[in-house]
Formats: C-alpha cells, sequence, structure tokens
C-alpha cells in the first residue's frame, strides 16, 4: 500500500505534474490539490476536463507525473469502490433491471445494502426502479448513474461530466443540492462543464482549462465580470421594460442596454455599480422587478480574466521577491 505523506493529509484528490494522452486529446502538465468541496473544471471537451476525470477514475493512462486519490494510485479496487464516475455516456448492464444494476453496484462497493426505490428518490426517480436498462433512454441512464453515485455511503470522490446536461429532467432540478450536499459531508465532487453558469452554480472552486493547459484558478466566476473589457452585464425582467431602459438611459454607470424578448440587458464597469445604477433607475422608474440577475461571463471572457488575474499575482510576486533581492531584506539573497 502506498504510504500518504503529511503534507497530503487531508487532500483527497492530489495530481501531480500530470501529462497524459487519449486518442487526439491531451492533459498537459498539471499540478493541483483538490479537498472536500466541489470543483468545477470549466472548458470544453478538447481542454481536457473530461480526461482528467477518467484519469483520476483510473480508466486512462498517466503519460507522466502522478494521480493519488484517498492517497493511492488511482484504479486499483480498493480505490475504485470509493469513486463514483459518471462520464457523458454511462455503461450499464443492458439485460439487468434499474433495481438490479443499485443491489450490484451496492455489492461491488462493499457497502449496506438500502432501498433501491428511496435510493432513486433522491432524484425522483423511483418510477425506474423495474425498467430494464435496455429500455432507457441516454437521459435516464445518465440520472440512474447518478443517483448511483450520489447516494453511495462509500464513495468520497464524485467525478462527474457535465451533471447538468443530457440527464432526466426529474433528476436534473435535484442534482445541484445533491452534489453540493455530498460536498458539505467531506466528499471530493471534481466536475467537468463546458458552461460557465453550470460551473457557478455548482462549485464553489473554479479551474479554467484551455487546450489542455490550467489557464487560472478562482472561488468565484461572478468576481471575474470585474476584470473583463466588457464588463459585468445585469438582466432584469421588469413590469415595464420601457420605463425601466428609460430610466437606465439616464445612470452615467450603464454603458449599454438591449431590449430582448421581455427583459433588459444593462453592461456596467462592474457589478457593484452596476447593481447600484439599476437599483436607482428601478426606484425611479417604479416598474415592479420579476427577476434580476448577472448575465454570466462566456467560456473565453472567463479564461482571458482567470489569466489576467493569475499573471497579475505572478508579477506582484516577482515584483516583492526582486525588491527583496535588490535591498538585502530577509527573503532576498544577494551574490
Amino acid at each position: 500500500m502506498t504510504r500518504t505523506s503529511s503534507a497530503e493529509a487531508g487532500r483527497v484528490v492530489v495530481v501531480d505534474a500530470l501529462s497524459t494522452r487519449h486518442a487526439r486529446l491531451a492533459r498537459a502538465t498539471l499540478t493541483a490539490t483538490f479537498e472536500a468541496g466541489v470543483h468545477a473544471l470549466v472548458g470544453g471537451p478538447r481542454d481536457g476536463g473530461p480526461l482528467l476525470l477518467s484519469v483520476i477514475a483510473g480508466r486512462a493512462l498517466v503519460r507522466s507525473g502522478r494521480v493519488r486519490v484517498l492517497g493511492e494510485a488511482p484504479g486499483s479496487h480498493a480505490i475504485r469502490r470509493r469513486v463514483g464516475w459518471v462520464p457523458s455516456a454511462p455503461s450499464l448492464p443492458e439485460a439487468m433491471r434499474v433495481h438490479e444494476v443499485m443491489a450490484l453496484a451496492a455489492v461491488l462497493r462493499g457497502e449496506a445494502a438500502a432501498p433501491t426505490v428511496e435510493r432513486l428518490a433522491a432524484l425522483g426517480l423511483e418510477a425506474l426502479a423495474l425498467r430494464r436498462v435496455r429500455s432507457l433512454t441516454l437521459e435516464e441512464r445518465r440520472a440512474v448513474a447518478l443517483a448511483e453515485a450520489l447516494t453511495s455511503t462509500v464513495v468520497r470522490v464524485l467525478l462527474l461530466e457535465e451533471p447538468l446536461v443530457a440527464v432526466d429532467p426529474r433528476a436534473a432540478a435535484r442534482v445541484v443540492e445533491l452534489v453540493r450536499a455530498r460536498g458539505a459531508d467531506g466528499c471530493v465532487a471534481l466536475v467537468a462543464t463546458a458552461s460557465v453558469r453550470d460551473a457557478g452554480v455548482l462549485a464553489d472552486d473554479h479551474l479554467l482549462l484551455r487546450q489542455g493547459a490550467l489557464v487560472g484558478r478562482t472561488p468565484s466566476l461572478d468576481l471575474l465580470s470585474d476584470l473583463t473589457p466588457s464588463g459585468a452585464r445585469l438582466r432584469v425582467v421588469a413590469s415595464d421594460p420601457l420605463a425601466l431602459v428609460t430610466a437606465l438611459a439616464k445612470e452615467a454607470d450603464i454603458e449599454t442596454l438591449a431590449r430582448r424578448d421581455g427583459f433588459v440587458l444593462a453592461r456596467g464597469p462592474d457589478a457593484t455599480r452596476l447593481a447600484a445604477a439599476v437599483g436607482r433607475a428601478v426606484v425611479s422608474s417604479g416598474v415592479d422587478v420579476v427577476e434580476m440577475r448577472l448575465d454570466p461571463l462566456t467560456l473565453d471572457e472567463a479564461r482571458a480574466a482567470a489569466a489576467d488575474t493569475t499573471q497579475a499575482t505572478f508579477e506582484a510576486a516577482r515584483a516583492r521577491a526582486l525588491a527583496a533581492f535588490v535591498s538585502g531584506a530577509p527573503g532576498g539573497s544577494r551574490p
């Protein structure tokens, strides 16, 4: 058995200088650690998020570097039984019924049997218990795989590819709450998604990927809106859109306005000033607000903002180190 170093204590998943390749996709060298909670790998399939999940699940080979899951190399039965991996097209035994699949999974994981209907009910899927897998749609299969992983008492690492996409609508409404609950209970949940909106809803830690490389890591995608050239965007659904647009046009912090399909989209230099300007316009116009929320960044905007933040942090650290070197202060050394 591989021993866990004291530095890795509490880190459920450790990726150290990892490089891997599968078909035409490559995962560039990556170092990251993941503790209990929900973490989003934000990027499209060609950016390597799903590939990284398959590596952590022990299903894809590592070219260089190392991966540790619960202190050990991935792939062994002892680790696999504690990992819930739900790819975009999960493989389930075609001839079995759903309740039989759930029972078999419990045996393989070595966990105490629990009523299948109760486990499926966590995602509103109890009606599928007696269905054969071959009769299920892809959306239903993904929902069943999610239910098995999310309700397992043994699983401590959840690897989920686009959990809010192509999934049975009965389950989709409950996935976010259940994923977050597992993260709060001490599990590590890694979510690979191309949707900035889904990443913001599901996770509190976001790694932005581009063509296999880590662009940046941030606790809040909303904070990045202040760092993008396009600023922040606020979507408002109001009782009288025309009156609201008229009032917004008088606000100096509103840079652009658009009225689309029953809502008003306002853009400002940053989220705080934009929200204040919209609030003043709502009061002065006297309209009733039905909904008001920040419009999510596009994937490219989030990547660019995260990259700028990472570069600024690097340059600030470099400047401090250089100043210490020149002055001979503690932490600097002179030849």
